[in-house]
């Protein structure tokens, strides 16, 4: 049966559901925030700086959104954090696994202790946060949404780059495999994949003329990538829209993985 125009226009309102994103104090995550909360939800920011949590949501409708502080590398804030969602608004429908650190070293030199962060922060702290809203959804029953953030990196080679690759590498197939174990419980994993994106995370790296070129002159598209353009693919993955979507990595790359 064809649906009317306004009911194919509510497949993306996410009035009524509840999100919570991680490393949301700046860059892709409190653009991310800031989409949700555009399409209805209500959206707990959160990051390591709770500072930087408050002034994401000094920004988005007061009743709307709430800041909490939490180091994704310890299960126990996830768990909180899920908590904050339930206690504040009732309930969390969408989780997004936004945190993330990366350095450029080469592989044979990066110091043991910045492999360990790549994947603490990277690695374990999605499959935390993954476990923290899975137990949650289970229990209520009715499913959810997560959204991790994976990275070229994960699907194509970036030298310079190894202990990142590896830990976004996992997070493409942590995606896949928790979207097939958690099916049954109407459970939907799927990811981003973003290009560089001009954040903190990367702007010693576009900082360089040399380097900045070389960037965009290997993207398809010609251009860096800007946190909003991570929003369109953020409320399609969190909403009704992709009710049929699990397990996938939705690249918003300008193109760059297809080379």
């Amino acid at each position: 049966m064809t649906r009317g125009t306004e009911e194919l226009r509510r497949l993306f309102d996410l009035d009524g559901k509840v999100a919570a994103v991680t490393g949301a104090g700046s860059g892709i995550g409190s653009a991310i925030a800031h989409g949700l909360a555009a399409f209805g939800a209500r959206v707990v920011v959160s990051d390591v700086d709770s500072k930087a949590a408050e002034a994401t949501v000094a920004a988005l409708p007061a009743d709307r959104a709430a800041a909490v502080r939490c180091d994704v590398t310890r299960g126990e804030d996830l768990d909180a954090l899920v908590e904050t969602a339930v206690r504040r608004f009732g309930r969390l429908d969408v989780l997004v696994n936004n945190a993330g650190v990366s350095a450029i070293a080469p592989a044979e030199s990066t110091p043991r202790n910045v492999i360990d962060r790549m994947i603490d922060v990277n690695l374990k702290g999605t499959i935390f946060g993954c476990q923290s809203a899975a137990r949650h959804f289970i229990e209520r029953g009715g499913g959810g949404s997560i959204l991790n953030l994976a990275s070229i990196a994960g699907v194509v080679a970036d030298p310079g780059s190894a202990p990142y690759a590896a830990a976004k590498g996992g997070v493409v197939q942590l995606t896949r495999t928790l979207a097939v174990e958690w099916g049954r419980h109407r459970i939907r994993v799927n990811a981003i994949g973003p290009n560089y994106t001009r954040t903190p995370l990367v702007r010693s790296t576009l900082a360089d003329p040399e380097k900045l070129a070389w960037i965009e002159s290997r993207t398809p598209l010609g251009r860096i990538g800007e946190p909003d353009d991570m929003i369109g693919a953020a409320v399609f993955l969190a909403s009704d829209a992709s009710a049929y979507v699990t397990g996938h990595v939705l690249m918003v790359d300008g193109g760059w993985s297809v080379w």
